[in-house]
């Protein structure tokens, strides 16, 4: 990487060399499990060389294993668990990957660990119209706290359509050092203002009408899995998808040098339909 210091700087014009361990690619690995049934991915990739154009490239590893049992391989880089798993409330979780990252012939070592949260149930899901009965909606979720240190998460589902699949609109809080710990929580979601037009990916809108599904999922964070999202909410410009490995340096959990998180979550969903109201189409 070559720079020019100007003349000002240095009495005269002359080349540089400027290297930085952050500049070069770094292995990335990025796993979530949930109490949701399903398949549960790992996925395994590279950060893009800093000042190149190039997107992450997957990388395949030689032995990717959670608890002792190795994970299939579905596709370039990504590794995933039996179609019905459900992580259990309570219990530890151990993701080991074995990779030879650096071609140097020999296979190194990445762990990380994770303990799945209790579930807290949402027990209501409500619309609240903030102009006397027409759009815009604020979503209101209650739920029952418990005392202590708690991290919640939430993602919008519309008609089964995933809305937070990215992180800009995905919500977090924690309750720890909040007046209602512990006790009946019911508040808004700002990060969904439900109106007849949302903004959706590439530019584009996502058009609601009367009679549509919205879901929400609440979803109790490990501790590190809030700590990689509250961190990735701050790099918000760089818009990449909720699931996926990091493009800067968001801090996870992964030992051996990589970045990356394995963290999981316990799930709790209800829904709502849109009513029909003067600021909201009818689908044809």
């Amino acid at each position: 990487m070559t720079f020019l210091l100007p003349a000002w700087a240095t009495g005269c014009t002359e080349a540089i060399e400027l290297k930085g361990d952050d500049m070069a690619p770094k292995l990335v690995i990025t796993g979530m499990l949930s109490t949701e049934p399903g398949t549960h991915t790992v996925e395994i990739s590279s950060t893009a060389p800093y000042f190149g154009k190039e997107l992450p490239v997957n990388t395949d590893a030689t032995e990717v294993r959670i608890n002792g049992e190795p994970l299939r391989r579905d596709a370039p880089g990504i590794y995933t668990t039996a179609d019905m798993f459900a992580a259990e409330e309570g219990q530890t979780y151990l993701l080991e990957v074995w990779i030879d990252y650096d071609r140097d012939g020999q296979d190194e070592y990445y762990a990380a660990t994770t303990t799945v949260p209790y579930v807290h149930v949402l027990e209501r899901l409500s619309l609240r119209s903030l102009l006397s009965g027409d759009v815009p909606f604020l979503l209101m979720a209650g739920f029952q706290d418990t005392p202590g240190e708690n991290f919640y998460g939430a993602a919008l589902w519309i008609n089964n359509v995933l809305y937070s699949n990215r992180i800009l609109r995905y919500y977090i809080h924690t309750l720890n050092d909040y007046s209602q710990d512990g006790g009946f929580i019911h508040y808004p979601i700002p990060e969904w203002i439900i109106t007849k037009s949302l903004t959706w990916d590439n530019g584009e809108t996502y058009d609601l009408f009367s009679g549509d599904v919205l879901t929400v999922e609440l979803q109790t964070l490990s501790k590190e899995y809030y700590m990689f999202l509250q961190a990735a909410k701050i790099e918000k410009n760089q818009q990449f998808p909720l699931f996926s490995g990091p493009r800067g340096n968001v801090p996870g959990n992964i030992t051996g040098g990589a970045l990356g998180i394995f963290g999981s979550y316990a799930s709790s969903r209800k829904s709502v339909v849109l009513p029909e109201c003067p600021g909201l189409p009818v689908r044809e």
